[in-house]
Parts: C-alpha cells; sequence; structure tokens
C-alpha cells in the first residue's frame, strides 16, 4: 500500500540525516585534510583526537537513521522501478560509506581519541591522519552520490 504521507517523511529524514554526514565529511575533505596537513602533530593529536570522541559516540545514530529510513522506504516502493532504483542506489553507498568508517576511519578514530583523552600525541600521528585522510574522497563521494539518489527520488514521488 502506497502512503505519500509516509514516503514524504521517510525521504525528509533521509535527506537530512544523510545531508549532516554528508556535511561533516564534505568539510573534512574540503577544508580539513589540508588544515591537518598544515598543523602540529600535537594540535592534531588533541583536537581531532577529541573530535572523533565527540563524533564517534553522536554520528553513528544520525547514519543509522539515515540507513533505516532509505530502507524502508525502499522495501515500501518495491512496486516503482524508479524508486527502487534510486533509494536502492542509495542504500548502497550509505552501506559503502558505512564499511570504510568501520573498516579504516573508525580504528583511527579509537586510537586518535585514546591518545586525546590521556593528553598523549602518537609517535605515528601523521600516519594515523593519513590513512584516516586516505578514504575521505570515496567517503564523501558515496554520500553525494546517497544525496542525489534521495533527491531524484523526492522528484518522482
Amino acid at each position: 500500500m502506497n502512503n505519500p504521507l509516509l514516503n514524504e517523511i521517510l525521504l525528509i529524514v533521509a535527506v537530512l540525516t544523510t545531508g549532516i554526514v554528508y556535511g561533516t565529511d564534505s568539510f573534512h575533505a574540503i577544508a580539513g585534510k589540508k588544515a591537518t596537513s598544515l598543523s602540529k602533530d600535537a594540535s592534531i593529536a588533541d583536537l581531532l583526537g577529541h573530535t572523533h570522541l565527540v563524533a564517534d559516540k553522536r554520528m553513528p545514530v544520525i547514519g543509522m537513521i539515515s540507513i533505516i529510513s532509505t530502507a524502508i522506504f525502499l522495501f515500501l516502493n518495491l512496486t516503482n522501478l524508479t524508486l527502487v532504483i534510486c533509494s536502492g542506489i542509495t542504500l548502497i553507498t550509505l552501506l559503502a560509506h558505512l564499511t570504510l568508517y568501520l573498516k579504516v576511519a573508525k580504528p583511527v578514530n579509537s586510537l586518535m581519541s585514546a591518545a586525546a583523552v590521556n593528553n598523549k600525541v602518537p609517535a605515528n600521528i601523521r600516519d594515523l591522519q593519513n590513512k584516516w585522510d586516505s578514504v575521505i574522497f570515496y567517503r564523501t563521494t558515496f554520500l553525494t552520490i546517497a544525496i542525489l539518489g534521495l533527491l531524484i527520488s523526492i522528484m518522482n514521488l
């Protein structure tokens, strides 16, 4: 059964929550990566370590709401090929983003957060940051595709 109001609510929630993650990652891809490369090791360890500590507690809820609202929208619209394609691509790219986060970024975040809490500067802080930076372009690209899929879905309701 097609419920237009529920579809609209799911897409609004998906766009807003995906947008938060997209904006965060895009900022780091556009400005943060370069600013970090110009910063002192102690500054990177302290600021980014604490940033990851806070973000890793708050952002997963936002990301999961994005994934769940997109998945529910997809399953409620299995009879509409355009919406299935758009929301399916969105869901795949959100899961790809999540995979990169869990495999690459999260382990780095954990190490940097622990160092910041203990007021330490890891000897390999640049290597850690370079590893984190190595996937930010891909994460942002996945999120760009996800946002586009959601917007095209809105246009096809």
